[in-house]
């Protein structure tokens, strides 16, 4: 079973741009490989990820489900390596994504699968019309039935930008073959060799916002037990590929709950 999030947008730390220096895209944690297999089924593209001028590294999941067909989620850049190397696994089927703020290439993927069905976090298809999305989730109707059943999600709905009271991150989790897939719930274990501006990045991140995010962004607090308990009760994973952060092989679960101050 696969895990994943949805949300929507980070506008706190587009005040502080000052406190971070720029640094090139290094592609973290990027082995250099078009594809990177994590699991039986499972992929990881690793691409440079450059937000507020700082490499913070990105990561693109991709699921092969039991009927073949390719499930991409949180879409990096797409170019022909990419696309022969995925062609290589099966059929690119279902295009997710997870929040405001991984849309750069949705529409790119899109048009270049018009026969994948397209899932946006919600509010997103109308945030961005433009974007031809098939399907908005977290609305509680339930997972795709074209997920077959063995991908789960669940939508962050208790955030709230504390500045105008509308949903920061929109972010829809998900799990999948024991592999529990993380966005916007940052910098989960970065490797020790990054550069400087990328580890005062995570320092910020850890240090700095996570704190305003437990204080003044959790908002709707029966909604958040709601969903802690069913991404650590109901979620069967031991496994986690964030999008900002290497893969945790591992006690994904105790990761997690440590990195979020749960314990």
């Amino acid at each position: 079973m696969v895990a994943c999030f949805f949300s929507t947008e980070w506008p706190l730390l587009t005040c502080l741009p000052a406190l971070f220096h720029p640094s090139p895209p290094v592609c973290l944690p990027c082995t250099g490989a078009v594809l990177k297999q994590v699991a039986e089924n499972a992929w990881a593209a690793e691409r440079p990820f450059v937000w507020l001028g700082i490499d913070v590294g990105g990561c693109m999941a991709v699921l092969r489900l039991s009927d073949g067909s390719l499930w991409v989620h949180s879409p990096v850049q797409l170019d022909d390596d990419l696309a022969a190397a995925l062609a290589e696994l099966g059929e690119v089927k279902h295009i997710v994504t997870p929040n405001y703020e991984h849309t750069k290439y949705a529409k790119q993927w899109i048009e270049r699968y018009p026969g994948a069905r397209s899932y946006a976090c919600p509010g997103l298809k109308q945030k961005e019309p433009e974007v031809p999305y098939t399907t908005e989730l977290g609305g509680g109707g339930g997972d795709p039935p074209e997920w077959l059943g063995e991908v789960q999600s669940t939508w962050l709905s208790y955030e709230r930008n504390p500045f105008n009271g509308k949903p920061f991150f929109n972010e829809v989790g998900h799990t999948v073959q024991g592999i529990c897939f993380l966005t916007d719930l940052k910098c989960l274990n970065y490797p020790s060799q990054v550069p400087g501006g990328t580890k005062l990045f995570k320092f910020g991140m850890d240090r700095i916002y996570l704190p305003v995010y437990r204080n003044f962004m959790i908002k709707e607090k029966g909604e958040y037990v709601g969903a802690m308990q069913r991404i650590f009760e109901e979620w069967d994973f031991d496994a986690i590929l964030p999008c900002h952060g290497d893969f945790v092989s591992k006690n994904g679960k105790e990761v997690l709950r440590k990195h979020l101050k749960l314990q």
